[in-house]
């Protein structure tokens, strides 16, 4: 056994107390920033993440489940797959993926999110459109608009998304000089892939602009519910069945993007498209370290130490990361 493997086994037999006490260790010394060919990547999973991963599971459950019985079980077996899984080098986009399928399938409901999603749609709407006169109608600043939706999330305050935008949104990682110079040249395909169900009032802009510029900008949506991530049926809901942008699904009910999971279609498309935005950190924790011969722009609010550290900035400021 490993190092880190027995460093994550003794982690996971630590009280509460002793948990919170380890991760502020970690904190004051500075996560380091992993590299691979020259880029920063996301290196598994860290000793906070497994409470954030509980904290899913909990919230899964509670809104999945219709009776205590079924509510006990569909947490039991949650929990088997998060010890069996977490593990040195395992991605917690992945681990939610799999945790969050069993408790579809114990409880039968098949999106446990629903009803959490169309309010998420509802506040969203209204803050985009009270924030929208604030950005220009340019690239950069519309980039920095579907940013910003990022920051909405069913563990946070909807005040703090209309606080960033307030304040003015600057990012601790500003690679949109690079996006700017590849679309001067080469106004080909563009995938936008879609994360909270709510941003889609924040990423409609820039893919009408981008479209607007002679771009061939594609919205990619989960294949199922995963979480309270963008779906078909949630486009519809809100109001963007009809839209100018061309709105895809690849597939697959993952967190984030699995390749091994998305249907040929979406696999054709992913190899024909000039630049991959991937929005939030699910798609930069399942695509940050692989081998992808691609112009890949990680847009997203780093809401974790893990995530932050691995791209060397602080929790909670925004990147443009040119992967």
């Amino acid at each position: 056994m490993s190092f880190a493997q027995v460093s994550v086994s003794l982690y996971l037999n630590l009280d509460f107390d002793s948990k919170c006490l380890l991760q502020a260790i970690f904190r004051d010394v500075g996560l380091r920033v992993v590299q691979r060919d020259g880029k920063m990547v996301f290196r598994g999973v860290q000793g906070e993440c497994w409470e954030c991963l509980s904290k899913l599971i909990d919230k899964t459950v509670k809104l999945a489940a219709q009776s205590k019985d079924v509510e006990e079980k569909a947490r039991d077996e949650a929990f088997l797959i998060l010890r069996k899984n977490f593990k040195p080098g395992a991605i917690p986009a992945f681990i939610a993926t799999r945790f969050q399928e069993k408790i579809r399938e114990i409880t039968g409901n098949p999106d446990p999110f629903l009803e959490l999603k169309r309010e998420e749609i509802k506040v969203a709407k209204s803050l985009a459109k009270w924030l929208r006169p604030r950005f220009e109608n340019n690239l950069r600043s519309l980039f920095s608009f579907s940013a910003l939706g990022n920051a909405l999330d069913f563990f946070r305050d909807p005040e703090e998304l209309k606080k960033d935008g307030e304040t003015g949104l600057q990012f601790s990682i500003d690679d949109l000089d690079k996006v700017e110079e590849l679309i001067s040249k080469n106004k080909g395909i563009i995938l936008l892939l879609a994360d909270n169900a709510g941003e889609i009032y924040f990423d409609m802009p820039v893919l009408e602009y981008l479209l607007e510029m002679g771009c061939k900008p594609f919205y990619v949506v989960k294949g199922g519910p995963a979480q309270n991530d963008l779906t078909i049926d949630d486009v519809k809901w809100a109001g963007y069945e009809q839209s100018t942008v061309p709105i895809v699904t690849h597939g697959a009910s993952v967190v984030g993007l699995d390749l091994n999971k998305v249907s040929d279609e979406f696999k054709k498309l992913f190899d024909e498209a000039t630049l991959i935005v991937g929005k939030g950190m699910g798609h930069y924790e399942t695509m940050s370290h692989l081998a992808l011969d691609k112009n890949i722009l990680f847009l997203l609010k780093a809401k974790c130490n893990p995530v932050a550290g691995s791209l060397g900035v602080n929790k909670d400021e925004f990147v443009a990361y040119w992967g």
